[in-house]
C-alpha cells in the first residue's frame, strides 16, 4: 500500500514547497542586506530547479532502491533530496555603494513566492481529500 506522501503528485508538490521554501528564504536575505554595500541579490536557479523536476518524471533516475531481502518486503524507491540551487541575479537599479537591491521588486518576487506557495498548498490539500473521499466507506 502506497502512502500519500509515495505518490508522484505529492512527490512534486512537495519539491515545489521546498523551491518556494527557498525562494523565500533568499528574497528575505536580499531584503536585509538592502543597505549592505556592494550586495548583490541572488535568486532560485530555475533551470536547476526545472532539473530537479525532470528526475521525478524519469522512471528511476534521481532515486535510491531499497533491498528486497524477504518476499514478503515491499520494493519501492526513495526520492533523493536535491537543494535548489541560488544564483546572483541583480535586480534593475545599483546604488553608488554597488548594491543591487531594489526592495520594491523583492517585495514583488516575495509576493510572487506566497501566491505559488498558496497555490501548491491547496493543491496538495485537494489530493488528500480526494484520497479520503475514495477511502471512505460507500454508506
Amino acid at each position: 500500500m502506497k502512502l500519500p506522501g509515495d505518490l508522484s503528485v505529492f512527490q512534486l508538490l512537495n519539491t515545489r514547497l521546498n523551491m518556494l521554501e527557498t525562494r523565500q528564504r533568499t528574497v528575505a536575505e536580499n531584503v536585509a542586506n538592502a543597505n549592505t554595500p556592494g550586495y548583490v541579490p541572488s535568486d532560485v536557479d530555475m533551470a536547476s530547479f526545472e532539473k530537479v523536476l525532470g528526475r521525478h518524471s524519469e522512471p528511476k533516475a534521481g532515486k535510491v532502491g531499497l533491498a528486497v531481502t524477504t518476499t514478503g518486503h515491499m520494493s519501492g524507491s526513495l526520492p533523493v533530496q536535491q537543494d535548489v540551487s541560488t544564483r546572483t541575479s541583480p535586480d534593475s537599479e545599483v546604488t553608488m555603494d554597488g548594491n543591487a537591491v531594489v526592495v520594491e521588486e523583492q517585495m514583488l518576487r516575495l509576493n510572487q513566492v506566497r501566491t505559488d506557495f498558496d497555490t501548491a498548498l491547496s493543491m496538495y490539500q485537494k489530493g488528500l481529500a480526494l484520497i479520503r473521499l475514495a477511502a471512505r466507506s460507500p454508506n
